[in-house]
């Protein structure tokens, strides 16, 4: 199972029935994950194979199949684990796709000669990420980013949940989540949210996938070179503080500093040398 598969499961773990109900307009009572024993060590399994029982008594399967993209041979392969399913059970199937991308060649059904086959589709690329924070319910928020205008609302999806729920494993799990889900449409936002929110994320089981997919590495990158502008910044402000315009040649100069270091010793030497000459004279020795 790749890293957005994982992040859907780390997700649903903690809000399988908000997801049904949302996402499928189902009416759940109570649902679980099956496991079905491996027959051969080819075997193909389903992502989450879900027992649902509704309000009327009805019970029935959910095989709800996650795709960070489409591939052509999905609807096949869904066939698969649907019949194989019913087979075991005994029960009705419910065939579904979670799509997390978009993509122009999506398909709800299958055709071929004789073979007629019908599945769902959601495409979280075609909802509103505005609609789903209507719902109040923060356990959909880290599907928010791959919405329309999710990405706009990524900061907002995040507050809320972080807001609205108290501290602890179902907190962590779903920001971890949310953040693995929004490296698919940037690798800032991940970034982002980990930067405010990492000491939270770390209690995660998921935390690993994390450093995995160098989300953590990219943080620490991003730091490093946000410390670095900011410091080259401080300079030139000191220097046109109190001599003005600063002349492109020390500007320059400034600017090609990769040592915080350094940018410290030339932000203090700004603030006290005589003159813009001295600061050169100095500045060009160090090189």
């Amino acid at each position: 199972m790749g890293s957005y598969d994982a992040a859907v499961k780390v997700i649903l773990s903690h809000c399988r029935q908000a997801a049904l109900e949302y996402f499928l307009a189902l009416e759940v009572v109570e649902s679980e994950i099956m496991e079905l024993p491996q027959e051969t060590a080819s075997l193909r399994r389903s992502d989450f194979p879900i027992r649902v029982r509704t309000p009327e008594g009805r019970l029935f399967i959910v095989l709800l199949e996650v795709q960070s993209r489409w591939e052509a041979e999905l609807p096949l392969r869904l066939l698969e684990y649907d019949v194989r399913y019913r087979l075991k059970t005994g029960l009705s199937v419910l065939p579904a796709i979670l799509l997390l991308t978009p993509s122009g060649a999506v398909m709800d059904r299958f055709e071929d000669e004789g073979l007629r086959y019908a599945f769902r589709v959601i495409s979280l690329a075609a909802l509103e990420a505005r609609e789903l924070l209507k719902t109040g319910n923060p356990c959909l928020y880290p599907f928010a980013p791959l919405m329309k205008g999710g990405v706009d609302l990524f900061d907002e999806a995040e507050r809320a949940l972080t807001d609205s729920m108290p501290a602890g494993p179902d907190r962590a799990d779903l920001l971890t989540g949310m953040a693995l889900l929004s490296g698919l449409v940037s690798k800032e936002l991940p970034q982002r949210l980990l930067i405010r929110r990492r000491d939270i994320m770390m209690e995660s089981v998921a935390y690993e996938m994390i450093k995995k997919e160098g989300y953590d590495e990219g943080m620490q990158q991003g730091l490093q070179q946000g410390m670095l502008a900011e410091g080259r910044e401080m300079v030139l402000e000191a220097l046109a503080e109190r001599f003005g315009p600063v002349p492109p040649d020390i500007e320059d100069l400034i600017m090609a500093k990769e040592s915080r270091r350094q940018l410290k010793e030339l932000h203090r030497l700004a603030l006290r040398v005589q003159n813009i000459d001295a600061f050169r004279k100095v500045l060009t020795s160090s090189l």
